[in-house]
């Protein structure tokens, strides 16, 4: 018999959530904030699961808790050591977010976790899909929280063939989804669906004969299961070009605090963008970053190029040069906010473990250092970072 045969186009399919709660019960993976869960873990979870995988976030997770084990004692962390915490994981708005939302939890709800969607919108860096996590996962609420997981057990059970990032299928398939959801159990059916996305029904070669709702799924019924979900066609990364000075004094090195961007809060090496299609010299432009921050002469001081990095970010495809500076510095010049008001720091390698630095960061740093065994000269020759965030 085929799959096609196996049921009519008007058959009712069985219902999904008592299969899928009874596959979860036996084959739920083993995770942190599963343990002695709790509002407070849901809410550290889902941030640091947003864009992120399980096998990275859960050092992460384990080392936050470890830290600060209740809502109030990271509310009465500094964002600055919320971001060290942080450090390598990524999309820092979400640590600052994080903090945000748990200061807010302290301030207007007496250190409990908000139970409903409405309020837990409210929160900063809470959106439709992480209030709905929450109020799902840690209060048992019937609702459906839409991520990629879930967008895409969806998509293929009704077979939705547009784009599922267009907002209309995700308005679409947001609606497919809480109907589903039982009035029994409903925070364990969420975490059954991206148990099962991310365990089972993959983006590519998904394990449907492992699958629990095959005979519910209309996308294996149609043959379908490889070509759902569609996506729109990516938009290229935009370019960046970029000049860094590294510059080092007595065993510390010379970092700046970003403001903005994705990276806002983190410390970096002085740098510089090149305008689109400027061909200026990068040596040149070490050495006026640098001449910025300290008020050094310019004429006093030389630039060597040592390296090339890629950082591919969202929206982004980063190469930066990398150039050491050297010559005299002032003895007077501290860590303090410069002429522009950005916050300059000399760092040294201890200090590192306790800021908040990006891998961009340890990129740069490394930038133009031999492998083990093998002689700088060589290593230096057409030298490039990594091609991952």
């Amino acid at each position: 018999m085929t799959r096609a045969s196996r049921k009519s186009d008007s058959a009712q399919p069985p219902a999904v959530a008592p299969r899928l709660l009874a596959w979860f019960d036996g084959h739920a993976r083993d995770l942190p904030w599963r343990r002695a869960p709790s509002p407070y873990r849901t809410l550290i979870s889902e941030f640091m699961l947003q864009q992120t995988v399980v096998a990275t976030v859960i050092p992460y997770f384990e080392a936050f808790l470890a830290r600060w084990p209740d809502v109030a004692a990271l509310a009465a962390a500094t964002e600055e050591q919320v971001l060290a915490a942080w450090s390598g994981l990524g999309y820092y708005s979400r640590a600052r977010n994080l903090h945000r939302a748990a200061t807010a939890v302290v301030e207007r709800h007496g250190g409990a976790v908000p139970p409903d969607e409405e309020a837990l919108r409210a929160l900063p860096g809470v959106g439709p899909y992480t209030a709905a996590a929450i109020a799902a996962i840690a209060f048992g609420q019937p609702t459906f929280a839409l991520d990629g997981n879930a967008a895409r057990v969806v998509a293929r059970l009704r077979a939705v063939r547009e784009p599922i990032d267009r907002p209309a299928t995700r308005v679409q398939l947001r609606a497919l989804g809480e109907a589903m959801v039982p009035r029994q159990r409903a925070g364990a059916f969420m975490e059954a669906v991206m148990e099962l996305g991310a365990t089972v029904c993959t983006p590519r070669t998904p394990a449907c004969p492992r699958c629990p709702l095959t005979v519910s799924c209309e996308a294996y019924r149609l043959g379908l299961v490889t070509a759902i979900p569609a996506k729109s066609p990516p938009r290229p990364k935009r370019p960046v070009s970029a000049v860094c000075a590294r510059v080092r004094r007595a065993g510390r090195i010379l970092l700046v605090r970003r403001a903005r961007g994705l990276l806002a809060g983190t410390w970096t090496l002085p740098t510089v963008e090149r305008a689109r299609g400027q061909e200026a010299d990068g040596a040149a432009l070490a050495l006026r970053v640098v001449t910025e921050l300290t008020g050094a002469t310019a004429r006093t001081l030389s630039a060597s190029r040592v390296g090339e990095v890629r950082h591919v970010f969202t929206h982004r495809d980063l190469v930066a040069e990398v150039y050491d500076v050297d010559g005299p510095l002032a003895s007077s010049l501290a860590d303090a906010p410069d002429a522009q008001g950005r916050d300059v720091r000399w760092a040294s390698a201890a200090d590192l473990t306790e800021m908040a630095v990006s891998s961009l960061l340890r990129k740069l740093l490394a930038a133009g250092a031999p492998p083990d065994g093998e002689p700088a000269s060589r290593a230096r020759k057409g030298d490039k970072g990594g091609e991952s965030p």
